[in-house]
């Protein structure tokens, strides 16, 4: 990474927007924890990517450039990846509801079937 690398990196991220992104995903947990709320490992992974941006934007630490984007890099990914499984889900379930019969707004429900 180059002193102007580092420049623009420094002058255009603020790290910040990672802990936003791990709040995000707090809000989400429920929905994506299976064993009592424990912490996914992504979340993990995005304080990990924090702590990578505080050193390299913040400190100057050049030599972990690599790694804070190899990191960001899978990172995307697997946000790319919830994101079409995400919108998949919302899809499949508004093909549903755009399907729910008016019959059940008008308070008649007809139990046979």
């Amino acid at each position: 990474m180059t002193d102007d690398d580092w420049q623009r990196l420094y002058e255009d991220f603020d790290t910040q927007r990672l802990l936003d992104a791990v709040g995000e995903l707090d809000a989400l947990r429920s929905i994506f924890s299976d064993d009592g709320l424990r912490p996914p490992e992504i979340r993990n992974r995005l304080l990990r990517l924090h702590a990578l941006a505080m050193a390299v934007v913040n400190e100057g630490s050049h030599r972990q450039a690599p790694e804070l984007f190899d990191l960001a890099m899978e990172l995307e990914d697997e946000a790319f990846t919830m994101l079409e499984a995400i919108t998949e889900l919302h899809e499949a379930l508004s093909a549903l509801v755009e399907l729910r019969p008016e019959s059940l707004d008008e308070g008649g429900h007809d139990d046979e079937g």
